[in-house]
């Protein structure tokens, strides 16, 4: 008796009535030769092409469940005759599985862009393997159920296969970069794709909303209802700690004895305060799982952002809860919502009846968030518009005509950058009305004075051999949407015997407020990066023939990057530094956050009313959101040495403008755009699709 067993895809409900006739004699249809069948060895469509007998199939071992609903699927066939004389031809829904894909690979514990050797990933694709399979022990297998996963040549140890995700250890042995990766599954072999290794990827596994995998001193999972002591240390699982002291073999258990410490530096903070990292390494009795075992500052009683750093390489965030005396600690914004889908970054959000419009480099996502506790992505449109060169948008809905939204499309260091014009008439189904070419690039942001858009670049040239930086360079545009299908460029900025009225600085971000715009800025100019942080005043009182009153100067600061309006409260971010020059290895801004809050109650002319210098690393700022009671959410980007890592979203409690305060919320990849609502909800887009967060007080 021989015995084989076959791998089969079908199409159709067909299979079981197919193996139910099977056995007809006389039946010799040809067996289709696009379908190819491997048992031991033996090419089955090869054999039973040259087959003349009829045959039968003595037993089929089928799962109780209809199969039908499966892509595909392992059957028993035992044959008492000789081996090729079996047919299968008859069966007519068989079809060749497809060829895997793969579409995405990420850390196992946050699904973050980036792993490291030796540690836990994940493979997002379709038709990648035949059956959902998980591995039963160690050593783990590179083989589960026929599928298989390359990683620069090297096989991955598995533990975990499915049609649309398979979960790997990272061969240990991986050098750092771009690196390939090809699946073999039932269709075949999967087409290269190519994905990030650096040295290290701290990922913290989480549970709930956003909390880590955490056990306090007494082995209790880390809760709010089982707090973690002041002084006590929590043991947090990981994955990507990167190489070890005592290697350990892929897919093998990781031994009690001797431990596998880490040979990356960790640190870590929980809120705004240092942790003492006191083990960072390789759990024992698991394969790619690691722990940092992390002393507890003293804190008051309350939920807090933990965040790990490993060989300056900087994880998401999760949450981790701590008992302590003092005052309880609520946060003033809490994760209410999410909603998934793939959004490349830095991307940035528009919002217009009920619907946030995510504008990221490739599309536009549309997320209907009329009820902000359940956001539903709706679709997505702009593909071939944005075509990977997606900037930033803005929603014009002047009174009298009909909504709009422009995304600035085009690489900022191309000649000339684009808008790209959609009617909101139906605000579920965009139209394109124009893609007009302006005759400027480096766009910074895009705003509205009624039918004009008011529009900042900001940009650096500099000795392509040195990185010195040669001029520093912004213009305050404005452009007429009177027509948007036929945008026309108005004017720029004219110098005057007002500071900063010039193109002669950076402008890298500037907002319409009533009859005035506000721009960040610096006084520094030319070569040198030395200089002090500016907020200038520009009255639109006339649109078409902008007028610069001030030039507020902004203490502290070396640059302000960013900001936002609360009523009369102007909070400004900034940096102590300017931006590295020579820009070898690159032009980071090097300093420390800034946060500055000005009274706008005569708005020609704002007044500082405090400064606070923070002691938080930060590579610029992204964005700075208001919400109507004058707090404000910002978005740093990673600090300098880690430019491809998550930015980190923060609160600024500034309602008492002369005593600001600071808390850190939530570290993220894709963290760039945020949004406040007047209902009071913060829209926060991620590499992950959309968070939402409510304002607590």
């Amino acid at each position: 008796m021989i015995r084989g067993i076959f791998r089969l895809a079908w199409q159709g409900s067909g299979l079981q009535d197919g193996l139910r006739n099977a056995g007809n004699k006389g039946d010799r249809r040809a067996f289709p030769n696009h379908l190819s069948i491997l048992c031991d060895g033996w090419d089955f469509a090869r054999l039973l092409a040259a087959a003349t007998e009829p045959s039968t199939i003595v037993e089929v071992n089928m799962p109780s469940t209809y199969p039908g609903r499966k892509p595909s699927y392992l059957m028993l066939i035992r044959i008492p005759r000789r081996l090729f004389t079996v047919c299968l031809a008859f069966l007519p829904s068989l079809a060749m599985a497809a060829a895997p894909v793969v579409l995405n690979v990420t850390d196992s514990a946050t699904y973050g862009p980036r792993v490291a050797p030796g540690s836990l990933a994940t493979l997002f694709g379709t038709d990648l393997a035949g059956d959902t399979l998980s591995a039963s022990g160690f050593p783990l297998t590179s083989n589960l159920g026929g599928t298989t996963v390359s990683v620069a040549g090297t096989l991955a140890p598995l533990l975990y296969v499915s049609a649309g995700q398979i979960n790997f250890q990272v061969p240990s042995s991986v050098k750092t970069g771009a690196v390939n990766i090809v699946v073999n599954g039932p269709g075949g072999a999967s087409a290269a794709f190519n994905f990030t290794v650096t040295a290290a990827a701290p990922s913290i596994f989480q549970y709930g909303t956003n909390h880590a995998l955490a056990q306090n001193a007494d082995f209790s999972l880390n809760g709010p209802t089982a707090r973690a002591a002041a002084a006590s240390v929590i043991t947090v699982y990981l994955t990507g700690q990167g190489a070890v002291d005592n290697s350990v073999a892929d897919g093998s258990a990781t031994p009690d004895s001797p431990l596998a410490t880490a040979k990356a530096i960790a640190t870590a903070t929980i809120g705004p305060l240092n942790a003492p990292v006191k083990f960072f390494g390789l759990t024992p009795e698991f394969t790619g799982l690691a722990q940092a075992n992390i002393e507890v500052p003293s804190l008051p009683t309350g939920d807090y952002p933990l965040r790990i750093t490993a060989g300056g390489f900087i994880g998401a965030s999760a949450v981790v809860s701590i008992s302590g005396s003092g005052t309880p600690y609520t946060s003033l914004l809490t994760l209410t919502a999410s909603t998934a889908f793939a959004n490349p970054n830095p991307n940035n959000i528009a919002l217009y009846n009920g619907i946030a419009y995510v504008c990221g480099s490739n599309r536009i996502a549309m997320v209907d968030v009329g009820d902000p506790t359940v956001p539903t992505l709706l679709g997505t449109f702009g593909d071939s518009i944005l075509n990977g060169a997606g900037n930033r948008c803005a929603i014009n809905t002047t009174s009298g005509g009909t909504p709009f939204l422009v995304d600035i499309v085009g690489a900022d260091s191309g000649p000339q950058q684009a808008f790209a014009v959609f009617t909101l008439n139906n605000p579920r189904i965009p139209a394109l009305l124009t893609v007009y070419k302006t005759p400027y690039s480096h766009f910074e942001n895009l705003s509205f004075s009624g039918f004009y858009g008011i529009a900042t670049t900001s940009y650096i040239t500099y000795v392509t051999a040195t990185g010195a930086i040669a001029s520093q360079q912004g213009d305050f545009l404005v452009f007429s949407f009177v027509n948007p299908t036929a945008p026309v460029f108005v004017t720029a900025l004219t110098p005057s015997s007002i500071a900063g009225s010039g193109n002669l600085n950076l402008k890298p971000y500037a907002e319409v407020v009533g009859n005035y715009a506000y721009v960040a800025s610096s006084t520094a100019t030319g070569a040198s990066t030395s200089g002090v942080g500016t907020i200038n005043v520009v009255d639109l009182t006339l649109p078409s023939a902008p007028n610069p009153l001030a030039q507020i100067i902004v203490p502290q600061s070396a640059i302000v990057l960013s900001f936002g309006v609360a009523g009369n409260t102007l909070l400004a971010a900034g940096n102590t530094a300017g931006q590295r020059n020579p820009g070898v290895p690159d032009f980071d801004f090097l300093g420390n956050l800034t946060l500055t809050s000005m009274d706008l109650t005569s708005p020609q002319l704002p007044s500082i009313t405090s400064t606070l210098t923070t002691q938080t690393p930060a590579n610029g700022t992204f964005f700075t959101s208001a919400f109507s009671n004058g707090v404000f959410a910002i978005v740093n980007k990673p600090p300098p040495g880690d430019n491809s890592g998550p930015s980190s979203l923060m609160i600024v409690d500034a309602r008492r403008p002369a005593s600001m305060s600071l808390y850190p919320l939530q570290t993220q990849f894709g963290f760039s755009g945020i949004l406040t609502t007047s209902n009071g909800f913060l829209l926060a887009p991620t590499s992950l699709g959309l968070n939402v967060y409510r304002l607590q007080q």
